[in-house]
């Protein structure tokens, strides 16, 4: 993932050719690769005219053995005070290259706009060859190094299971290098056990992990046929099962993963069909609450990642945040 901040004009045209260039690597043909420059364009112009600038998250998808991309536009401004007449096709309040939002929505087969007056707006938009492939699951992530960091050392992985999912995140002890070949590492072990119950697989990982540097990590199983989620963690990751307004803390606990960590344990909560789960590691801080941002757990997964990610970074380390819950659409 690319973190692309735009503060001036002369940034638009960096942001371009970087998502061109992200589309190309991804695959795209020239005409869709041509898209997606240009839904970046407006997305970081739209952000300089009427927000002063903001941060344009530049991601990768691979979807169904496709290859897309995905452009989230993050930004402090003032808000949409009329989000229905900005998103007609054709209206623009400035003199952005293209016509306002309804454009990014014409030009991307997925769309997602979330805005608070006074708190600013995110902007999702993914470009794919074709239409848009759907999983069982709808995820959305961001995973942005430590500023002046080309390494990230937080990551995350799942696997599917019949009726939900197994899920990690981890964050590598530090940051730079070291951290991420301990994140990687446990990613390895993750997938190598994924038939396993949460626990016994945060045991393997702390089996594997005693060559590194050590971890922070919490391994989820959801299951929503069932109506259950089990979940063991370690270290300061942090993750909740949010409902509407309701939010439910799942506590992982002290220690580090490969080195000192107290006995494992797995703990079991119910979940609903409706429920999103999300987990983050401390390069966020954990004092968010869903009453503060209205509606937002009704939009994708991905702008639920990153509003977080924008209101609550800390900006001093590492940054990881998952949104994930049942695929709606078939």
């Amino acid at each position: 993932m690319q973190s692309l901040v735009v503060n001036e004009s002369s940034q638009v045209a960096q942001a371009r050719r970087a998502v061109a260039a992200l589309a190309a690597r991804q695959g795209l043909g020239e005409e869709d690769a041509g898209r997606a420059a240009l839904v970046a364009m407006e997305i970081c112009t739209n952000m300089i005219k009427h927000a002063g600038g903001g941060e344009l998250l530049a991601q990768p998808l691979e979807r169904a053995e496709r290859l897309g991309v995905r452009l989230t536009g993050l930004d402090k401004g003032p808000g949409i005070a009329d989000l229905a007449k900005c998103l007609r096709d054709g209206f623009s309040t400035g003199s952005s290259p293209g016509t306002g939002l309804g454009a990014i929505s014409r030009m991307s087969q997925e769309f997602d706009v979330y805005s608070q007056p006074g708190h600013g707006t995110a902007v999702l938009a993914e470009i794919w060859p074709e239409r848009a492939p759907h999983d069982a699951l709808e995820i959305g992530a961001v995973i942005v190094p430590k500023p002046g960091e080309v390494e990230c050392g937080d990551t995350w992985c799942y696997v599917e299971r019949p009726g939900g999912a197994l899920l990690m995140g981890v964050d590598g002890l530090g940051h730079g290098l070291g951290a991420a070949q301990a994140a990687n590492m446990a990613c390895e072990v993750f997938l190598t056990e994924k038939a396993r119950p949460p626990g016994a697989v945060l045991e393997r990982i702390h089996t594997n992990l005693r060559t590194t540097r050590g971890a922070a990590a919490i391994v989820i199983e959801v299951d929503w046929q069932r109506g259950q989620l089990l979940a063991a963690g370690i270290g300061n990751m942090v993750a909740a099962i949010v409902e509407g307004h309701a939010v439910r803390r799942i506590p992982s606990y002290n220690g580090i993963v490969g080195h000192a960590t107290p006995r494992i344990r797995e703990l079991a909560y119910p979940v609903t069909p409706d429920a999103a789960i999300i987990f983050h590691s401390d390069g966020l801080s954990a004092s968010w609450q869903p009453e503060r941002y209205p509606g937002l757990m009704q939009h994708a997964s991905a702008t639920i990642a990153g509003v977080l990610y924008r209101d609550c970074r800390r900006g001093r380390d590492d940054s990881l945040v998952v949104a994930v819950r049942r695929a709606t659409k078939s």
